[in-house]
């Protein structure tokens, strides 16, 4: 991948996380359990996963030669998680007369597994590797526990406790994707000559 991708696709990193944060705190301070998201709220989640879905290859790129199997593991499985995104956010912007809310089913189940490892495996690889901030797999690593919380167990919570954790995830998720980004667009190109 040559320099002039890799700096685009940070770009893209950016404001995908960007879109995709916003999202995830708006349902956060307007939870929407059992009900469509607004149609406004859907564009966002499908324009970041588009980003997100177009970007991210560019970071394990990027770091593919340091951060081996464990790399290209976590890069696979974010990818297929980010389909979650896409399936919860199409309903509304598809068929949005009939507000059809997300509802759990095993495609969204599986899915919601694949992210959290995809993010756990992608933080882990990213402090490994070296090659991005460590501090921003860090902060992976803590979106990791913020989404395994939002998605497996806050349901047994208080609406509260859902909704901070919810606000919590999208935070830490969108700074630690933006920083990412950031080293993209703005840092040297290191890759071996294949």
């Amino acid at each position: 991948m040559n320099d002039t991708a890799l700096r685009g696709s940070g770009l893209l990193l950016i404001v995908g996380a960007v879109l995709l944060g916003i999202a995830i705190v708006q349902v956060a301070f307007k939870p929407v359990v059992s009900q469509a998201f607004s149609p406004g709220v859907s564009w966002l989640f499908l324009l970041a996963s588009i980003l997100l879905l177009l970007s991210l290859p560019a970071m394990y790129a990027r770091q593919a030669g340091t951060a081996g199997w464990l790399g290209l593991a976590g890069h696979a499985l974010l990818q297929a998680g980010i389909v979650l995104i896409v399936l919860v956010a199409s309903p509304s912007v598809l068929f949005p007369a009939l507000g059809l809310a997300p509802g759990e089913n095993l495609a969204a189940f599986l899915l919601g597994i694949a992210l959290t490892l995809g993010l756990l495996l992608t933080g882990i690889a990213t402090i490994s590797a070296g090659v991005f901030p460590r501090w921003a797999g860090l902060l992976l690593l803590a979106a990791t526990a913020g989404f395994f919380f939002v998605f497996f167990v806050a349901e047994f919570l208080p609406p509260l406790a859902g909704q901070a954790g919810s606000a919590l995830f999208g935070l830490l998720l969108a700074l630690a994707l933006i920083w990412i980004g950031f080293s993209l667009w703005s840092g040297p190109a290191p890759l071996a000559a294949g």
